[in-house]
């Protein structure tokens, strides 16, 4: 058997969502995308391990879009840094099933913020080491977090050494498209395609 579905919820902002156990993991999808622990999880863990972001030790770290928490088990637990993280999640059905079914609460260097991401961007003065940008309403990222403004605001927010990682979904032309839009925002960047499905910015404030 490939997996068993758990449980189903219909969210007013990502509409259906499915908690699927898989090899003896619990993993949440909307229709069309994994949004924590299955192939994001992966995704995440090939990224900040080519950014050798174990060795960098940031000391503070925002995420835009926490999902039900692939990105803090693998700060936090797998590469067991010690930094103060600030999640940003708009849903809060999300955040109700990452805390019951994920154990989200046990991250005590975390701090959940229920915003809209550009909201939180646009008014926060706080400097960070690392920013992580995942934005999805099921496999797309909304058209105002790439937009000059957002970008703009959000790289003001990076440390003079900061790290900033933009996740975007480049399965179609279409997508593909909206990503090099994206680049087109940054003088300078590199991008990390994997599992042909994702595309990766990377952009060093150096």
């Amino acid at each position: 058997m490939w997996g068993v579905k758990l449980a189903e919820y219909e969210s007013k902002l990502n509409g259906k969502l499915e908690l699927w156990l898989i090899n003896n993991r619990k993993v949440l999808n909307t229709a069309h995308a994994n949004l924590s622990f299955d192939s994001l999880h992966r995704i995440f863990q090939e990224v900040f391990s080519r950014i050798n972001i174990k060795l960098k030790k940031p000391e503070t770290a925002l995420l835009l879009g926490l999902g039900c928490g692939s990105v803090p088990t693998i700060l936090f637990n797998e590469l067991k840094l010690n930094c103060h993280l600030i999640a940003v999640e708009y849903d809060p059905m999300m955040i109700d099933i990452a805390m019951k079914h994920f154990d989200l609460q046990k991250f005590q260097n975390m701090t959940i913020l229920i915003d809209d991401a550009s909201n939180y961007v646009h008014q926060s003065i706080q400097k960070f080491d690392l920013i992580v940008v995942d934005l999805f309403t099921d496999n797309e990222v909304p058209d105002k977090f790439t937009e000059f403004e957002f970008i703009e605001k959000s790289l003001s927010l990076l440390c003079k050494s900061g790290i900033l990682v933009f996740n975007m979904m480049t399965e179609n032309l279409h997508q593909q498209q909206r990503f090099n839009q994206l680049m087109a925002h940054f003088t300078k960047s590199e991008f990390i395609k994997l599992f042909g499905t994702n595309s990766i910015l990377v952009f060093r404030n150096n």
